[in-house]
């Protein structure tokens, strides 16, 4: 949802509650649509499980879906919630940038380096999202779209993703922009 756009079920419970109303309940009336909509609209935005942030469940439901060969789908859970976290994610990413904040290692890491890189989840979640969102348009053979995709998966330099290989608690972290810039190489033949 970009600035100055709310669904049409928002605009239908606003409209409502400010017609039922009294003024001083208008904002109260407000904010709950805007909450109440997303939560409807986006069940793929929030998580209900108390151990699996939102945005990482966003991220692995999105991945999952990719993994089934449900690319479509796959982008369209990306794009429902993307300006949920994508914002602040890449926000992060730019004072790290500025700031010239290390870049996190990739490979096998110590359980220091572990637990600071997954710290960093939301740029993590968000720059799995977008990788996602890439390889889905990508296998769809939407080049224009793809490349426009690895671009913004590639402007996430500091996002890793843990790959345990199926064999947990051993494992590796990569990096999804490093992924996009390698397979975005194609497109600039």
């Amino acid at each position: 949802m970009d600035a100055g756009s709310i669904p049409a079920a928002s605009t239908i419970i606003i409209c409502l509650c400010i017609i039922v109303h009294m003024k001083k309940y208008t904002i109260l009336a407000l904010i709950f649509s805007f909450y109440s909509s997303n939560i409807i609209a986006n069940p793929a935005c929030f998580s209900n499980n108390e151990k699996l942030g939102d945005s990482a469940y966003w991220s692995i439901t999105a991945i999952e879906l990719f993994d089934q060969k449900r690319y479509e789908e796959a982008v369209a859970v990306v794009d429902l919630c993307f300006d949920i976290w994508g914002p602040e994610a890449k926000q992060v990413q730019k004072e790290m940038h500025d700031n010239k904040a290390p870049y996190p290692k990739v490979g096998k890491v110590t359980p220091k380096q572990k637990k600071a890189i997954q710290e960093n989840y939301l740029i993590n979640d968000v720059s799995m999202a977008l990788w996602t969102k890439a390889r889905s348009l990508d296998e769809l053979g939407l080049d224009m779209y793809a490349m426009e995709a690895y671009v913004e998966c590639i402007n996430m330099t500091h996002g890793r993703i843990w790959d345990s290989g199926g064999y947990e608690p051993q494992g590796w972290f990569w990096s999804p922009a490093e992924d996009c810039a390698d397979r975005a190489q194609k497109y600039l033949k």
